[in-house]
């Protein structure tokens, strides 16, 4: 009779994680559309400042969803660790997109462009890494505290890592077989 009991503790757990992962998901997911369209901004170095707010505001959205109280200062640490994990990659992508819109015309539409998929890429990663955070602290492997610790900022780190790699992969993948039909049907 125990057994059963804690069985059934276990699936409701687990069905109560499933709902919050996909309500996180719905999340990200509205964040990602809008951040893209704000680094469509034609305007060059405007949008940085809205993303930025638009991404913490994610993080803050996904911890009301798991129930995950981090405050201000917490968000703000996990922001600066995911800007500092996609390194100078982002940054130069952002720079150079940005500069992109400096030219007139053509150069403010492709600048658009490319920063509003650098920007809906980067926070689908920023938020898909802090689910994965979340889910720990709500399977027991990570403690509301320690979200904000070293221990928490190396763990959103890596997560975020293995996103953007993840998206890299799915880019060129998507960039080769694009080619590969251009060059078929020529």
């Amino acid at each position: 009779m125990e057994n059963n009991f804690e069985e059934l503790q276990d699936d409701l757990k687990n069905l109560e994680l499933i709902a919050l992962n996909e309500k996180a998901e719905n999340a990200v997911a509205v964040a990602v559309a809008a951040t893209a369209a704000t680094g469509a901004i034609p305007i060059p170095f405007a949008d940085a400042p809205m993303m930025i707010a638009e991404q913490v505001a994610l993080m803050a959205t996904i911890c009301g969803i798991y129930g995950i109280d981090v405050g201000k200062d917490g968000l703000k640490m996990l922001a600066t660790t995911a800007i500092g994990a996609g390194g100078a990659t982002i940054v130069g992508k952002t720079i150079a997109t940005n500069l992109f819109k400096l030219i007139p015309g053509v150069g403010t539409v492709a600048g658009g462009a490319i920063s509003a998929g650098t920007a809906g890429v980067v926070t689908l990663a920023m938020g898909k890494a802090f689910i994965k955070v979340c889910q720990m602290v709500k399977l027991g492997k990570l403690s509301e505290a320690e979200i904000t610790s070293s221990k928490g900022a190396d763990s959103y780190e890596t997560e975020f890592k293995k996103q953007i790699q993840r998206k890299r992969t799915r880019l060129r993948f998507k960039m080769c077989r694009s080619l590969q039909e251009i060059f078929h049907s020529a």
